[in-house]
Protein backbone atom coordinates (compact mmCIF):
# COMPACT_ATOMS: atom_id res chain seq x y z
CA UNK A 1 0.00 0.00 0.00
CA UNK A 2 1.37 3.36 -1.06
CA UNK A 3 -0.45 5.88 0.89
CA UNK A 4 2.54 8.59 1.34
CA UNK A 5 1.96 10.48 -1.53
CA UNK A 6 2.19 14.21 -1.69
CA UNK A 7 -0.23 16.46 0.08
CA UNK A 8 -1.54 19.67 -0.45
CA UNK A 9 -2.96 21.46 2.82
CA UNK A 10 -6.91 22.61 1.35
CA UNK A 11 -7.05 26.04 2.57
CA UNK A 12 -10.89 25.66 3.23
CA UNK A 13 -12.34 27.01 6.84
CA UNK A 14 -13.42 24.92 9.23
CA UNK A 15 -16.75 24.43 9.36
CA UNK A 16 -18.50 22.53 12.59
CA UNK A 17 -19.45 19.32 11.39
CA UNK A 18 -23.30 18.96 11.59
CA UNK A 19 -23.48 14.46 11.23
CA UNK A 20 -22.28 12.11 8.82
CA UNK A 21 -22.79 12.13 5.01
CA UNK A 22 -25.59 10.70 5.22
CA UNK A 23 -26.42 7.17 2.47
CA UNK A 24 -29.57 5.42 1.74
CA UNK A 25 -28.10 1.71 4.01
CA UNK A 26 -25.16 3.43 5.00
CA UNK A 27 -23.32 1.09 7.47
CA UNK A 28 -20.11 0.96 9.62
CA UNK A 29 -18.64 -2.21 8.25
CA UNK A 30 -18.00 -2.26 4.43
CA UNK A 31 -15.67 -4.64 2.94
CA UNK A 32 -14.31 -5.08 6.06
CA UNK A 33 -13.22 -1.56 6.63
CA UNK A 34 -14.12 1.42 9.31
CA UNK A 35 -13.97 5.11 8.54
CA UNK A 36 -13.87 7.99 11.27
CA UNK A 37 -13.94 11.05 10.51
CA UNK A 38 -13.01 14.42 12.91
CA UNK A 39 -15.63 16.37 13.37
CA UNK A 40 -14.19 19.79 12.57
CA UNK A 41 -13.58 19.00 9.19
CA UNK A 42 -15.45 20.95 7.19
CA UNK A 43 -18.17 19.27 4.03
CA UNK A 44 -15.26 19.73 1.49
CA UNK A 45 -12.34 18.72 3.45
CA UNK A 46 -14.80 15.44 4.54
CA UNK A 47 -15.21 14.54 0.86
CA UNK A 48 -11.23 14.89 0.54
CA UNK A 49 -10.34 12.55 3.30
CA UNK A 50 -13.14 10.20 1.83
CA UNK A 51 -11.38 10.35 -1.21
CA UNK A 52 -8.01 10.13 0.05
CA UNK A 53 -9.23 7.08 2.15
CA UNK A 54 -10.56 5.45 -0.81
CA UNK A 55 -13.27 4.77 1.47
CA UNK A 56 -16.35 1.92 0.56
CA UNK A 57 -19.40 3.37 -0.97
CA UNK A 58 -21.49 2.90 1.47
CA UNK A 59 -19.76 3.22 4.44
CA UNK A 60 -20.97 5.94 7.36
CA UNK A 61 -18.31 7.13 9.25
CA UNK A 62 -17.94 6.91 12.92
CA UNK A 63 -17.60 10.63 14.12
CA UNK A 64 -14.78 11.92 16.56
CA UNK A 65 -15.93 14.60 19.15
CA UNK A 66 -14.09 16.42 21.48
CA UNK A 67 -16.17 14.83 24.56
CA UNK A 68 -14.75 11.92 22.84
CA UNK A 69 -11.40 12.70 23.08
CA UNK A 70 -11.60 13.47 26.77
CA UNK A 71 -13.20 10.36 27.21
CA UNK A 72 -10.53 8.05 25.65
CA UNK A 73 -7.41 9.97 26.09
CA UNK A 74 -8.28 11.35 29.56
CA UNK A 75 -5.34 13.44 31.03
CA UNK A 76 -3.26 11.34 29.31
CA UNK A 77 -1.78 13.55 26.39
CA UNK A 78 -0.55 16.98 27.38
CA UNK A 79 -3.16 19.43 25.84
CA UNK A 80 -0.97 21.86 23.71
CA UNK A 81 -0.65 18.06 21.73
CA UNK A 82 -4.42 17.86 21.41
CA UNK A 83 -4.45 21.00 18.84
CA UNK A 84 -7.19 23.33 18.17
CA UNK A 85 -9.70 20.37 16.77
CA UNK A 86 -10.77 17.19 15.71
CA UNK A 87 -9.25 16.80 12.36
CA UNK A 88 -7.19 13.74 11.92
CA UNK A 89 -9.25 10.82 10.64
CA UNK A 90 -8.64 7.49 10.01
CA UNK A 91 -9.30 4.22 8.17
CA UNK A 92 -9.12 0.92 9.35
CA UNK A 93 -9.25 -2.17 7.26
CA UNK A 94 -10.11 -5.46 9.67
CA UNK A 95 -7.50 -8.08 9.20
CA UNK A 96 -6.90 -11.42 11.10
CA UNK A 97 -3.33 -12.78 11.75
CA UNK A 98 -1.06 -10.04 10.08
CA UNK A 99 -0.20 -7.73 13.24
CA UNK A 100 -0.47 -3.50 12.81
CA UNK A 101 0.34 -1.74 9.68
CA UNK A 102 0.09 1.98 10.24
CA UNK A 103 0.75 4.42 7.67
CA UNK A 104 0.19 8.38 8.57
CA UNK A 105 -0.17 11.60 6.66
CA UNK A 106 -0.14 15.24 8.15
CA UNK A 107 0.38 13.73 11.46
CA UNK A 108 3.33 15.79 13.36
CA UNK A 109 3.05 14.58 16.99
CA UNK A 110 1.86 10.78 17.19
CA UNK A 111 3.71 8.56 15.26
CA UNK A 112 3.54 5.27 13.69
CA UNK A 113 5.08 3.46 16.51
CA UNK A 114 2.83 5.40 19.18
CA UNK A 115 -0.49 4.74 17.59
CA UNK A 116 0.93 0.60 17.23
CA UNK A 117 1.72 0.87 21.10
CA UNK A 118 -1.04 2.35 22.46
CA UNK A 119 -3.60 0.56 20.02
CA UNK A 120 -2.10 -2.69 20.93
CA UNK A 121 -2.11 -2.42 24.53
CA UNK A 122 -5.57 -0.80 24.24
CA UNK A 123 -6.35 -4.58 22.53
CA UNK A 124 -6.59 -3.82 18.77
CA UNK A 125 -3.52 -6.13 17.23
CA UNK A 126 -4.20 -6.54 13.61
CA UNK A 127 -5.74 -4.04 11.05
CA UNK A 128 -3.85 -2.04 8.20
CA UNK A 129 -4.67 1.53 9.47
CA UNK A 130 -4.31 4.29 7.54
CA UNK A 131 -4.37 8.13 9.44
CA UNK A 132 -4.58 11.18 7.31
CA UNK A 133 -5.76 15.18 7.51
CA UNK A 134 -6.00 17.98 5.06
CA UNK A 135 -3.92 19.77 7.35
CA UNK A 136 -1.20 19.04 9.60
CA UNK A 137 -2.34 18.42 12.74
CA UNK A 138 -0.97 15.98 16.05
CA UNK A 139 -2.90 13.02 15.31
CA UNK A 140 -4.58 12.48 18.82
CA UNK A 141 -8.32 12.85 17.54
CA UNK A 142 -7.92 9.69 14.96
CA UNK A 143 -5.95 7.32 18.10
CA UNK A 144 -9.49 8.81 19.79
CA UNK A 145 -11.51 7.73 16.63
CA UNK A 146 -9.74 4.16 16.23
CA UNK A 147 -10.68 3.39 19.90
CA UNK A 148 -14.09 4.58 19.60
CA UNK A 149 -14.38 2.47 15.98
CA UNK A 150 -13.82 -0.72 17.80
CA UNK A 151 -16.08 0.31 20.83
CA UNK A 152 -19.07 0.70 18.27
CA UNK A 153 -18.54 -2.15 16.21
CA UNK A 154 -17.45 -4.49 18.94
CA UNK A 155 -20.89 -6.69 18.46
CA UNK A 156 -19.79 -6.84 14.50
CA UNK A 157 -15.96 -7.55 14.73
CA UNK A 158 -15.79 -9.19 18.07
CA UNK A 159 -13.41 -7.23 18.80
CA UNK A 160 -14.09 -5.88 22.48
CA UNK A 161 -11.64 -3.05 24.29
CA UNK A 162 -12.25 -3.69 28.17
CA UNK A 163 -12.49 -0.25 29.97
CA UNK A 164 -8.86 -1.82 32.02
CA UNK A 165 -7.06 -1.90 28.72
CA UNK A 166 -8.42 1.29 27.65
CA UNK A 167 -7.02 2.64 30.73
CA UNK A 168 -3.80 0.78 30.67
CA UNK A 169 -3.08 2.85 26.75
CA UNK A 170 -4.07 5.95 28.31
CA UNK A 171 -1.76 4.90 31.21
CA UNK A 172 1.17 4.27 28.26
CA UNK A 173 0.28 7.52 26.58
CA UNK A 174 0.76 9.64 29.21
CA UNK A 175 4.54 7.77 30.01
CA UNK A 176 5.78 7.88 26.71
CA UNK A 177 4.85 11.64 26.54
CA UNK A 178 6.92 12.28 29.86
CA UNK A 179 9.78 9.82 28.30
CA UNK A 180 9.79 11.58 25.35
CA UNK A 181 10.74 14.75 26.96
CA UNK A 182 14.09 13.14 27.62
CA UNK A 183 14.81 10.48 24.59
CA UNK A 184 12.70 12.14 22.00
CA UNK A 185 9.28 11.51 20.74
CA UNK A 186 10.63 9.67 17.86
CA UNK A 187 12.48 7.27 19.67
CA UNK A 188 10.77 6.50 22.91
CA UNK A 189 7.61 4.39 21.31
CA UNK A 190 10.08 2.21 19.80
CA UNK A 191 11.79 1.69 23.43
CA UNK A 192 8.48 0.71 24.77
CA UNK A 193 8.14 -1.47 22.21
CA UNK A 194 11.36 -3.47 22.76
CA UNK A 195 10.56 -3.23 26.29
CA UNK A 196 6.88 -5.45 25.57
CA UNK A 197 9.06 -7.33 23.55
CA UNK A 198 11.59 -8.47 26.19
CA UNK A 199 8.53 -8.78 28.75
CA UNK A 200 6.98 -11.24 25.92
CA UNK A 201 10.37 -13.19 25.12
CA UNK A 202 11.47 -13.52 28.97
CA UNK A 203 8.01 -13.59 30.93
CA UNK A 204 8.37 -12.08 34.05
CA UNK A 205 7.16 -13.34 37.78
CA UNK A 206 7.73 -10.40 39.85
CA UNK A 207 7.89 -6.69 40.13
CA UNK A 208 11.60 -6.95 40.30
CA UNK A 209 11.99 -8.77 37.08
CA UNK A 210 9.77 -6.52 35.47
CA UNK A 211 12.34 -3.58 36.55
CA UNK A 212 15.48 -5.57 35.40
CA UNK A 213 13.99 -6.16 31.76
CA UNK A 214 13.36 -1.98 31.57
CA UNK A 215 17.07 -1.29 32.59
CA UNK A 216 18.39 -4.01 30.42
CA UNK A 217 16.61 -2.38 27.04
CA UNK A 218 17.30 1.17 28.44
CA UNK A 219 21.11 0.08 28.93
CA UNK A 220 20.78 -1.58 25.40
CA UNK A 221 19.74 1.82 24.07
CA UNK A 222 21.97 3.99 25.99
CA UNK A 223 19.69 5.80 27.49
CA UNK A 224 19.75 7.29 30.77
CA UNK A 225 16.15 8.04 32.98
CA UNK A 226 16.33 9.72 36.35
CA UNK A 227 14.78 7.64 39.05
CA UNK A 228 11.70 8.73 38.92
CA UNK A 229 10.98 8.12 35.29
CA UNK A 230 12.24 4.54 35.83
CA UNK A 231 9.85 4.22 37.95
CA UNK A 232 6.97 5.20 36.02
CA UNK A 233 8.09 2.97 33.17
CA UNK A 234 8.48 -0.43 35.90
CA UNK A 235 4.93 0.71 36.86
CA UNK A 236 3.17 0.83 33.80
CA UNK A 237 4.83 -2.69 33.06
CA UNK A 238 3.67 -4.05 36.63
CA UNK A 239 0.32 -2.80 36.02
CA UNK A 240 0.24 -4.20 31.81
CA UNK A 241 1.50 -7.57 33.73
CA UNK A 242 -1.20 -7.80 36.90
CA UNK A 243 -4.05 -7.12 34.01
CA UNK A 244 -2.61 -10.59 32.35
CA UNK A 245 -2.64 -9.14 28.85
CA UNK A 246 -1.50 -11.42 26.27
CA UNK A 247 2.20 -10.62 25.74
CA UNK A 248 2.57 -13.13 22.65
CA UNK A 249 -0.24 -11.03 20.76
CA UNK A 250 1.10 -7.76 21.68
CA UNK A 251 4.33 -9.16 20.42
CA UNK A 252 2.75 -10.58 17.42
CA UNK A 253 0.58 -6.88 17.01
CA UNK A 254 4.04 -4.98 17.18
CA UNK A 255 6.41 -7.33 14.40
CA UNK A 256 5.94 -4.71 11.64
CA UNK A 257 6.86 -1.67 13.96
CA UNK A 258 10.44 0.17 13.55
CA UNK A 259 10.46 -1.23 9.61
CA UNK A 260 11.39 2.43 8.73
CA UNK A 261 14.79 1.32 9.35
CA UNK A 262 14.92 -1.25 6.97
CA UNK A 263 12.61 1.03 4.51
CA UNK A 264 15.39 3.60 4.67
CA UNK A 265 18.18 0.80 4.25
CA UNK A 266 16.13 -0.31 0.87
CA UNK A 267 16.17 3.38 -0.85
CA UNK A 268 18.29 3.46 -3.43
CA UNK A 269 19.97 6.39 -2.67
CA UNK A 270 21.00 4.20 1.15
CA UNK A 271 21.94 2.13 -1.03
CA UNK A 272 24.31 3.52 -3.30
CA UNK A 273 25.98 5.84 -0.30
CA UNK A 274 26.64 2.03 1.01
CA UNK A 275 28.16 0.50 -1.75
CA UNK A 276 30.28 3.66 -2.45
CA UNK A 277 31.57 3.34 1.33
CA UNK A 278 32.34 -0.05 1.21
CA UNK A 279 34.14 0.08 -2.08
CA UNK A 280 36.10 2.54 -0.94
CA UNK A 281 36.91 0.40 2.14
CA UNK A 282 38.16 -2.37 0.03
CA UNK A 283 40.04 -0.13 -2.22
CA UNK A 284 41.81 1.18 0.91
CA UNK A 285 42.49 -2.49 1.67
CA UNK A 286 43.98 -3.44 -1.23
CA UNK A 287 46.14 -0.34 -1.24
CA UNK A 288 47.31 -1.17 2.08
CA UNK A 289 48.43 -4.96 0.43
CA UNK A 290 50.10 -3.40 -2.48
Amino acid sequence: MNYMKPVLALTIGAVAFTGALPKVGAEAIVNDTIVTLGESLSSEQQKWVLERMDAPEGIEPIITTAADEEKYLGDSVPQAQRGGGMYSSARIKLTNGTGLDIQTENVTWVTKDMYANALVTAGVTDADIYITSPISVTGTSALTGIMKAYDQTAAETGIELSDERKELAQEELAVTSEIGKTVGQEDVAGLMNEIKAEIANQMPETNIEIRDIVIQVLNQNNVQLSEGQLDQLTTLFENMQQANLDWSAISSGLKDAGQDVQAFLEQEEVKGFFARLFEAIGNFFKSLTN
